[in-house]
C-alpha cells in the first residue's frame, strides 16, 4: 500500500492538463486507514462499497453500516 500512497500524488500532477491544475496538487504522500464497519460483501459488492466509501470519505460523511444496509 505504501508505494501506491507515494505514487498517486505524482500521477495526479503528471496527468494534470495545465500548470494551474498542477498547482492544486501537493506531492505529499496520501494516508489511509482501514475501515472496520463495512457491511459484509457478496460477489460483486466490493466495488460498489469501495466507491461509496471513497465518496463519503472525500465529502467528510461518516461511513455507517446502517446507511448502506
Amino acid at each position: 500500500m505504501e508505494p501506491f500512497l507515494y505514487m498517486v500524488p505524482y500521477l495526479l500532477v503528471e496527468c494534470a492538463s495545465s500548470d494551474e491544475q498542477r498547482a492544486q496538487y501537493s506531492l505529499e504522500s496520501f494516508t489511509y486507514e482501514r475501515p472496520t464497519n463495512i457491511p459484509p460483501a457478496r460477489a460483486g459488492d466490493c466495488g460498489v462499497y469501495t466507491l461509496e466509501y471513497i465518496e463519503c470519505h472525500d465529502l467528510g460523511i461518516e461511513f455507517s453500516k446502517k446507511d448502506f444496509a
